[in-house]
């Protein structure tokens, strides 16, 4: 009578225990991936789902949108070191878990998505000089996004966006766009300032070219003290000299 109950109870929890085994959940945004002994058997979908205790096994993976940001120093066109930041913004295809999973496992991040968009990133700036990177900041992150998109088709990633959140130029560089700058100033003060003293020259001298007869004498008799000339002439006599 005990060793049956021993054995129904062990029975009852045995039960239990199967029953748990066979019942998983896959949450919202997320598929199942069933392996059986080893191999790929199939998707689950959301929600509640079955499966063999001991032989299933279940890898959950995320059909969510995600951000993958990723930070690395590369060089322009003319050699000039950048750090640039990127943001990454993708899916991986409901339709196309079953592909991935057998490729990369759930480290598909670190197999393809990060390799493959530095190497990405490296190829793409270095077709650009550095003085033209801001400017064209956009071109290159639209450049760098299609060239992706083409390495990673047919391995079930969906890209939605791709964009190059920062970036920051050596210090060597910086000093030496600062210097050029302070250089460039330097030259444009001083031609400002030949320009100026040229010109204020050329005012001077149309000022006394164009002062006519009439208004020199006008000058003098404003100039004249009320005196008049003890001597007319240069080799005439002299004459009395009325002030006196």
């Amino acid at each position: 009578m005990k060793k049956s109950l021993i054995l129904g109870v062990c029975g009852v929890f045995l039960i239990i225990i199967l029953l748990f085994g066979m019942i998983t959940t896959i949450e919202t945004g997320e598929r199942g991936v069933i392996t059986r002994m080893g191999k790929l058997h199939g998707i689950m979908d959301e929600g509640l789902n079955f499966k063999l205790p001991f032989i299933d096994s279940v890898k959950k993976m995320s059909i969510r949108e995600q951000n993958f940001p990723l930070s690395l120093e590369v060089s322009s066109k003319d050699m000039q070191t950048i750090k640039v930041d990127v943001s990454l913004v993708y899916a991986v295809n409901p339709g196309e878990i079953g592909t991935i999973y057998q490729r990369f496992g759930t480290e598909y991040q670190t197999i393809l998505v990060s390799p493959t968009l530095a190497e990405t990133v490296n190829s793409m700036v270095a077709e650009y000089p550095i003085e033209s990177f801001v400017e064209r900041r956009q071109e290159i992150s639209a450049r760098i996004k299609a060239v992706f998109v083409e390495k990673t088709t047919g391995n079930g990633l969906v890209v939605k966006d791709l964009l190059i959140t920062n970036h920051d130029f050596s210090d060597e560089y910086n000093h030496a766009v600062e210097a050029k700058k302070i250089a460039e100033q330097g030259v444009l003060t001083a031609r400002y300032n030949k320009e100026r003293v040229a010109l204020e020259a050329e005012a001077q001298k149309t000022k006394h070219t164009s002062l006519s007869p009439m208004v020199l004498q006008e000058m003098a008799i404003n100039k004249w003290d009320g005196k008049l000339p003890a001597y007319w002439g240069g080799n005439t006599l002299p004459m009395l000299n009325l002030n006196k």
